[in-house]
């Protein structure tokens, strides 16, 4: 299969256009390694909300492309206790006073690598917190994130690497704001989801579980036109240990099979007012406020990382075009 690794520039920015015979991509390093562009080939589908123009992006940077969230989501007042250190983040979601989203999806990553081979085509990129003081500043750790992204096929694998260099243990969580097109009348989505968080006024986790009143439809398919969704799911894994979610445009025929490994047991799915034509689904390895919730760490998600220690987070993208079948 013919592959191909090309620099490029996508709205100014230097940028790595990725492909085979059946996907393209486009990664942004400048604006946090986000993994902007996804397309179908044969359909020549965009599968991503892609931003017309910097200033569009820079607006709603999380809602472009799938920024990399690290910590993912939101933190009461910005402030935890981890260990035996205080942590006091930036308040940047100054109307209900938190903090969302964490510190490199609008920084600059490096690229250290874009090979392609006869099969499958792999990009490295990498962040490094001690380039940042802005980042030091608010969580004193040096850190570094390594995002390997693959090609193989119709298989867009993406495996995270956080190194903790500090000499204090790191806490972790993680995840992706993956921002779908999802034109409502023609598309549908399943969600492994077993229970639902009860949020209060400022969207954070009460600590309390509640069960989903359509949990069957989300687990097999459901369409959500006009359903406003910002809910906080947790998961449940199949036979392999792996949570997964799905998503069906009868229109192109195209099918979107997202499986992440056992790190990940929330999802949160956002679509504005379910009528946008787009859908978050953000895969976590910890819950939203998780460091300040009281309840056991084995459903939160909260952990930690050694010193010097390394944890490994992978995900899969499959993509398939059923309109030919």
């Amino acid at each position: 299969m013919k592959t191909y690794v090309e620099k490029i520039t996508f709205l100014q920015e230097p940028a790595i256009k990725v492909g085979n015979e059946q996907l393209e991509f486009i990664i942004v390093p400048g604006w946090g390694s986000n993994l902007i562009s996804l397309v179908e080939k044969e359909s020549n589908t965009e599968l991503l909300r892609v931003p017309t123009s910097v200033a569009e992006f820079w607006d709603k940077p999380v809602l472009y492309g799938t920024p990399i969230l690290f910590p993912p989501n939101r933190i009461d007042q910005g402030a935890f206790t981890f260990g035996n250190r205080t942590y006091q983040f930036d308040v940047n979601e100054e109307d209900k006073q938190n903090h969302i989203h964490g510190f490199v999806h609008t920084r600059k990553w490096d690229i250290t690598k874009a090979e392609a081979k006869e099969n499958s085509v792999t990009v490295v990129t990498e962040f490094d917190s001690s380039k940042h003081e802005d980042v030091i500043s608010q969580f004193p750790h040096h850190f570094n994130i390594r995002m390997s992204y693959s090609l193989n096929g119709n298989l867009l694998t993406k495996q995270a690497e956080v190194m903790n260099k500090s000499a204090e243990t790191l806490p972790l969580g993680f995840g992706y704001h993956t921002s779908f097109l999802y034109p409502e009348e023609r598309s549908e989505f399943a969600l492994s989801a077993e229970k639902r968080w009860k949020l209060n006024e400022r969207n954070l986790p009460t600590g309390e579980l509640e069960d989903i009143t359509y949990r069957e439809e989300l687990n097999n398919g459901i369409r959500v036109v006009g359903l406003e969704l910002d809910d906080v799911f947790l998961s449940f894994a199949d036979s392999r240990g792996l949570h997964t979610a799905r998503l069906v445009n009868d229109l192109t025929g195209i099918e979107i099979s997202y499986t992440v490994d056992e790190n990940f047991k929330h999802w949160v799915a956002y679509n504005k007012d379910g009528k946008s034509g787009f859908l978050c689904l953000e895969p976590y390895t910890w819950v939203t406020n998780a460091p300040n919730l009281d309840v056991p760490t084995s459903l939160s998600g909260l952990q930690g990382i050694d010193p010097g220690d390394c944890k490994s987070l992978s995900t899969w993208m499959a993509i398939s075009n059923k309109s030919g079948q």
